[in-house]
């Protein structure tokens, strides 16, 4: 996967709305993991608000690689997207999409006109989301026995970036997920309580959703 970090995202979508000059101006909001997801937010947007004169929109997408795009839609250069991306980008946040519908309303804005009418279209439609932490992870599986597991359970509960994912059987299949800046100290740890009788397999690292509160226990073995 290449080396990731933590960012933060969104869950669920936000709307707002604002008239100014007669012109209306619905703000929206809206998870957007990939450039896969521009098309279809902007299907979405415009099957709910028709007829509108714009759809304008900028996007942030790719986990923490951050990559950008914005679109002015037919409104002058500059005047759109890129206000729209300002707003988006000042909030820190990735996997995320604005788009800023207009109905007009008869009455021309001009160029700083929009760029206002634009900002604050973005600025109503990010007020209010729901922000969620993506932890970057390394993944580790591997099988214990019995006792090493409860070892494991009471001593490494600190390091786990959510509960592990655990099948039970004659041994204890685990699936555990660690931030990556603690990936030595895991493996050191795990080494040692175990007395290197376990042996993990590294996995793609991946991102995990950390916006609940932390476990304080692994799930019970009854």
């Amino acid at each position: 996967m290449g080396s990731i970090s933590d960012f933060e995202t969104i869950t669920g979508e936000t709307t707002g709305e604002l008239t100014l000059k007669g012109s209306r101006f619905i703000g929206i909001c809206m998870p957007c993991p990939d450039e896969g997801s521009i098309q279809s937010n902007l299907e979405s947007v415009s099957s709910r608000w028709r007829d509108a004169t714009h759809y304008c929109w900028a996007a942030v997408y790719g986990g923490s690689s951050r990559k950008e795009r914005s679109s002015d839609n037919g409104e002058p250069s500059g005047t759109a997207g890129k206000p729209i991306l300002a707003v988006l980008k000042g909030t820190g946040l990735t996997d995320a999409m604005v788009v800023v519908v207009r109905y007009f309303g008869g009455t021309l804005l001009g160029t700083g006109g929009l760029v206002h009418a634009y900002t604050e279209g973005a600025k109503i439609a990010v007020a209010d989301v729901t922000r969620v932490t993506r932890r970057a992870c390394c993944v580790y599986s591997f099988h214990m026995g019995y006792a090493d597991y409860s070892a494991f359970e009471s001593k490494m509960a600190d390091l786990m970036a959510v509960r592990p994912q655990c099948e039970y059987s004659e041994r204890v299949d685990v699936r555990a997920s660690i931030p990556i800046a603690r990936r030595d100290e895991f493996l050191r740890r795990l080494s040692d309580l175990t007395e290197r009788r376990v042996v993990p397999t590294e996995l793609p690292d991946e991102y995990v959703r950390c916006d609940v509160r932390r476990f304080s226990v692994f799930q019970s073995l009854s």
